[in-house]
């Protein structure tokens, strides 16, 4: 596809979003503030933060004819037209400026750094757009400046804070299996608790209402996947918005006493409110990485890609809680030992030795099936664990293996460092990590017998 054809086609998709989006957000113009939600401006700059294909030089002409199109149907003066949703661009402009700006960035991922800025960016652009919408509407709704500018703002910024975390959290469909994983481990009583919070929120009324749902909002935040979290928390916000709204969650008594209307109020109490369960999320989605980094140096060896000792015994156990302990883990152990190591060592470097050791794990890797346990046991030593193979066969794939090794050239800085690798086999029959130990030791004395056969050599041999 031709880059231009590429171009339209989002422009083309964005266009049409705008114009649905902003065909809602005027229906929900049925009470006095001037939309109840309006969902364009936060959803199509998160977009363009999720996926920069959106955000090109026709993104911004291509939304703001849409939302001019879509009101002028609705029947709104063409002039007026131009300047609600002059007021609208203004906050996908400005939001972006924040959300990506390289002042005090600290080079992290496009996406994380968005997610980081949803509070300041929000409260900016909303600011901004309330400003120039307030002068824009004022005449065709006869509002009070002040009035105007505290309804388009609390409008905006309780919208802004709910969706723009969904929007840049959007999951790719690699990263779905990952999220549905991670739901069938988790238990469903964060989600129970947020629901009996709101409800019970609803029954005892007043201000504190409000934030009945903010516990439970934080246990689905350190327990689901970080767009799960933001998505249970948009639909609390804007259920919480609805029944104020409706006069079914009472926040205050008479509007008359306060300086904002109990919608407002309630507005800017959601968007106090869901900003921590996102910051929490954030942090919980830190740490699991930090914790899987560190997981993965500690299982597997950098230099070869291979398990490590404990990663090894990791990887048994795991395999072992998930069947019948009375069938255990049956098949072969291979203990595999370059030949000659100490040689390339003491003659080329050390950092030739390095390159034989991850060249010879590659090939490893290549040669078995993809179900093998490979493991770095220290020094040239590996061992491989092959799952429901007999000894014959055993034999037929260490030798196939060890043949592998031999043809394989290894070469560095015009330097021939090709090896040959001797291995020893035993019967693996364990129901527990700890009786792997004798298994590697019975093909541990294999491999001695190799070596001093003169290497080389698989040991037993098995006729067949």
């Amino acid at each position: 596809m031709s880059p231009n054809k590429y171009k339209l086609d989002h422009s083309l998709f964005l266009f049409l979003l705008a114009l649905g989006l902003t065909a809602f957000g005027i229906q929900c113009r049925s009470l006095q503030a001037l939309s109840l939600f309006w969902p364009c401006n936060a959803l199509l700059l998160g977009l363009m933060i999720r996926f920069p294909a959106f955000d090109n030089v026709l993104s911004l002409p291509v939304i703001y004819s849409a939302m001019v199109l879509a009101d002028t149907f609705y029947g709104t003066p063409f002039s007026i037209a131009l300047g609600l949703n002059a007021a609208n661009m203004l906050f996908i402009i400005v939001g972006r400026m924040v959300l990506l700006s390289p002042i005090l960035s600290r080079s992290y991922p496009r996406r994380l750094q968005a997610l980081l800025r949803v509070f300041p960016a929000s409260i900016v652009a909303a600011a901004a757009c309330a400003l120039a919408g307030t002068f824009a509407s004022q005449h065709y709704f006869h509002d009070v400046l002040l009035k105007g500018w505290i309804s388009w703002f609390c409008e905006q910024v309780s919208t802004s804070i709910l969706l723009l975390p969904v929007a840049i959290t959007l999951p790719r469909r690699d990263e779905l299996k990952q999220i549905f994983g991670e739901l069938k481990e988790s238990s469903l009583l964060p989600v129970i608790s947020l629901i009996v919070s709101t409800i019970t929120g609803i029954y005892v009324g007043g201000g504190g209402s409000l934030i009945f749902p903010l516990p439970a909002l934080m246990w689905c935040a350190i327990s689901y996947p970080i767009f799960i979290t933001c998505l249970l928390t948009l639909v609390t916000g804007i259920a919480e918005i609805i029944l104020v709204a409706n006069n079914v969650l009472n926040i205050q008594g008479s509007d008359d006493f306060f300086r904002i209307d109990s919608l407002a109020s309630s507005r800017l109490g959601v968007a106090a409110m869901t900003i921590s369960p996102l910051i929490v999320a954030l942090s919980t989605t830190s740490n699991r990485k930090l914790v899987a980094r560190i997981t993965q140096r500690a299982d597997y060896d950098f230099l070869t890609g291979a398990l490590t000792r404990s990663g090894l015994s990791s990887r048994v156990d795991a395999l072992l809680s998930r069947r019948n302990k009375q069938v255990g883990f049956y098949g072969a152990t291979f203990v595999i030992d370059i030949d000659r190591f100490k040689n390339i060592n003491d003659t080329f470097g050390h950092a030739a030795g390095d390159h034989v050791l991850a060249k010879t794990a590659e090939c490893l890797r290549q040669t078995l099936q993809s179900g093998a346990i490979i493991s770095r046991m220290g020094g040239e030593e590996f061992l491989v664990l092959i799952e429901g193979i007999s000894q014959p066969r055993a034999f037929l794939l260490a030798d196939r293996l060890r043949r592998a090794v031999e043809e394989n050239k290894i070469v560095l800085n015009e330097n021939d460092l090709s090896v040959t690798v001797s291995i020893g086999i035993s019967t693996l029959n364990i129901s527990d990590s700890g009786s792997l130990d004798d298994s590697i030791n019975s093909a541990d004395r294999q491999l001695y017998l190799a070596k001093s056969s003169g290497r080389n050599q698989v040991s037993p041999r098995f006729t067949l």
